[in-house]
């Protein structure tokens, strides 16, 4: 059956009861206007269409009778196909993808908000450029959406986009756009108790995963380990200490079986040595070097779908290692060749081993 804008208009309408003079002050249009849509003798400005279908409670494609479950359909298909592509960290065809997608729906937030995330994630690839694109995509969702998850991924993508582009008082700036930790849905429903049988256990060690990510970052941050805080004024002993005691965390969380977290591991560890090396205790660095590489050789062993064994997160599936752009070895790798810090122990035998089962 051939759509009818025009009864589909007057049908909305009526469900509102509201007259055609009361719809064509809201929209700020003349009653006529309303009138010839109805009938269709004319159709409304194209900038109309996302206000009219706001002021209703419908999508775009709803009120321009689109077939929705095929087109929903269509979109997912879209988001899967680029996320396949970044796995394969394809980041110049995840991009045309994603525009290809915005191009075949115009004005879909969801297919904009898709574009907006490759650009963001492949602006080290291709060109800062694609910040500025994404920022600009992610203000015009901000601007044009009710949707609230939509505007919550659009601000917090805006405020990575700014301090990606080292404009922190902007990213900032954009922060208070973004819900107070107190208003979020997994603090509340975990302290209300709100899921009951497996679906709160389940629901606990997805916020337990989350929650030690956060504290992960925010620990790091408080270390300093990059040195991008000049007034931080922790001493080498207090960062090493904070570092051991994320060990101790990420163990109580997950266990000894630490699949994929052994590439956080890896990590703290040879962060640790590098604090090591600048106090000058060799032995104690290469001690720590040689732990991060045993971590770096179980972070190559586990498999996908690997589960933890802990009783916190029992038999939860780990991330797999499509979740990470290069291994271990190949950062370590990168590190120990190009970095000069490792150059009070380039001659040693411990680390000229280490740098021959890396090559």
């Amino acid at each position: 059956m051939k759509f009818n804008f025009g009864e589909k208009m007057k049908n909305l309408r009526k469900k509102r009861d509201l007259t055609q003079e009361q719809l064509a002050e809201y929209l700020g249009v003349s009653f006529q206007a309303v009138s010839k849509w109805e009938t269709n003798a004319a159709y409304p400005d194209i900038s109309l269409f996302p206000v009219i279908a706001n002021f209703y409670g419908v999508t775009t494609d709803e009120l321009l009778g689109v077939d929705i479950t095929q087109a929903k359909e269509k979109q997912e298909e879209y988001f899967k196909n680029t996320y396949d592509l970044y796995r394969q960290w394809k980041l110049v065809e995840m991009v045309e993808l994603a525009r290809k997608g915005c191009l075949e729906f115009p004005g879909n937030h969801e297919m904009l908000n898709n574009l907006a995330w490759c650009l963001y994630e492949s602006y080290g690839m291709m060109s800062t450029a694609n910040l500025d694109e994404a920022i600009e995509i992610s203000k015009k969702i901000l601007e044009e959406s009710t949707d609230t998850s939509l505007r919550n991924n659009a601000a917090s993508r805006i405020v990575y986009c700014y301090n990606a582009n080292g404009d922190k008082e902007k990213a900032l700036e954009y922060t208070g756009q973004l819900p107070n930790h107190a208003h979020t849905r997994q603090l509340i429903s975990g302290r209300l108790g709100l899921h009951q049988g497996q679906k709160q256990i389940e629901f606990s060690q997805a916020c337990i995963s989350m929650y030690y990510e956060a504290l992960a970052e925010v620990m790091m941050q408080y270390a300093n380990i990059n040195y991008d805080n000049a007034e931080n004024k922790l001493t080498h002993e207090e960062k090493i200490e904070v570092l051991e005691n994320m060990l101790k965390i990420q163990q109580a969380i997950y266990g000894d079986n630490l699949c994929d977290q052994h590439f956080d591991a890896y990590e703290y560890n040879r962060i640790i040595a590098c604090i090591y090396l600048l106090m000058g205790k060799k032995d104690k660095a290469l001690d720590y070097l040689e732990t991060a590489f045993s971590h770096a050789e179980r972070f190559m062993q586990y498999k996908d779908g690997d589960k933890y064994q802990s009783v916190t997160l029992k038999n939860v599936e780990s991330r797999p290692h499509s979740r990470w752009s290069r291994s271990p070895f190949e950062d370590m790798l990168d590190k120990f060749t190009n970095q000069d810090r490792y150059d009070v122990i380039r001659d040693d035998p411990r680390f000229i081993a280490m740098l021959d089962k890396i090559k």
